[in-house]
């Protein structure tokens, strides 16, 4: 998948997700976040990270979906108008409102989070201006979880090999026993890394105030400048708009 964005700046996929996800939580609800969530997925899919893109945001959106029903349905607002453990229509409603638009913030990043590298991404940014503190954390943080995924299999596999019954067919306790045998290296693992981290960053002299200069720049072609322009201005009148809305809207309650 990442091979279909690197013809484009990451800024620009990166400023369409953004504008995205606020077009979920400020359009009309519950079709705009719908109609997101369903443009999200269909560039995932045709990025060729439909499957993992899908997975993310359902695993979002419907456990909060079904806990916000299961909430209406237990603690009604009027507990006269309908039966306990029934939900309302509007509540069901609000509940999937909610929940696409979760779904829809978790589609439109992912598909930039699949699609394009951290480092190029934090590159791009830097050459932005973005300091340079700034970018290591935001590196550290989107590969955090895929070093300590592979640390897992790491201490998985080396435990195995010592004998500890880990995995599938030992039952919950034996799964429960083997966990200081997985979580202890782990730990110390992910510990250990952060120090050698931390000292290479001291041995390139790493200083967080300066500004970086990319070896092999990323091109920003102007037609990609335009469209991030026209992507700002439309997100500032979609906000205006809202914005008026709301005011409108208390001052008719009021």
């Amino acid at each position: 998948m990442s091979a279909a964005l690197d013809r484009w700046n990451p800024i620009t996929p990166l400023a369409v997700a953004v504008a995205m996800v606020v077009a979920a939580f400020a359009g009309p609800q519950p079709w705009t976040a719908a109609l997101v969530l369903a443009i999200a997925l269909a560039a995932a899919y045709a990025f060729g990270a439909g499957g993992r893109v899908l997975r993310l945001a359902a695993l979002v959106a419907l456990p909060t979906f079904a806990l916000l029903v299961l909430l209406a349905a237990a603690f009604p607002d009027a507990p006269a108008a309908h039966r306990r453990w029934v939900p309302t229509e509007a509540a069901v409603m609000d509940a999937l409102a909610i929940a696409l638009r979760l779904g829809a913030a978790i589609a439109s990043l992912g598909v930039v989070i699949a699609g394009v590298p951290p480092r190029r991404l934090t590159r791009a940014l830097a050459a932005r201006g973005l300091p340079a503190w700034a970018a290591y954390l935001v590196i550290a943080s989107l590969e955090a979880v895929p070093d300590a995924r592979r640390g897992a299999d790491e201490v998985l596999d080396a435990q195995r090999c010592r004998g500890v019954a880990v995995g599938r067919g030992t039952g919950l306790r034996g799964r429960l026993r083997a966990l200081p045998a997985l979580a202890g290296p782990l730990v110390v693992g992910l510990v250990v890394e952060s120090e050698e981290r931390a000292l290479a960053l001291d041995a390139r002299g790493f200083d967080p105030r300066a500004r970086r200069t990319a070896l092999v720049p990323i091109a920003d072609a102007r037609g990609e400048r335009w469209l991030r322009a026209a992507i700002w201005l439309a997100l500032v009148v979609l906000l205006g708009w809202r914005l008026v809305a709301l005011v409108r809207s208390f001052t008719i309650a009021a």
